[in-house]
């Protein structure tokens, strides 16, 4: 029985040290950057801000996923994204799907760039 489980473990640890060396890592998927973009009909720049958006969907059509909200047309987003009174409102998912930005009462251009490079690349 000693020589079955010092077999088998040996087994295991061969096998771990090929998934090694064959450069496998933990990080086995790689997602597509998503930009969530969150808008209300009361923001005051809610047209100029979706023209924004707009603009960033051509530069980056390709690259990442554009996700638009209207709060005040969408109720469960309001339950699932608690940004009523703060939007416009940004949520950047990185290569990894992991929260890389998130900007409030966010129009400008050159930030909502600034954190699609971010994202894209990989960073928080």
């Amino acid at each position: 029985m000693k020589k079955r489980i010092l077999s088998l473990s040996m087994a295991v640890m061969m096998l771990f040290a090929a998934i090694a060396a064959a450069g496998c890592s933990k990080k086995e998927a790689e997602y597509t950057p998503t930009f969530m973009y969150f808008v209300s009909n009361s923001d005051a720049n809610k047209d100029d801000a979706l023209a924004v958006v707009d603009e960033l969907k051509k530069e980056y059509e390709g690259k990442i996923t554009f996700d638009i909200h209207n709060i005040d047309e969408t109720p469960e987003d309001k339950e699932n994204f608690p940004v009523d009174g703060m939007t416009p409102a940004l949520i950047m998912l990185n290569t990894d799907n992991d929260i890389s930005a998130m900007e409030f009462q966010c129009a400008d251009k050159d930030k909502l760039k600034a954190d699609i490079e971010t994202a894209i690349n990989g960073g928080n």
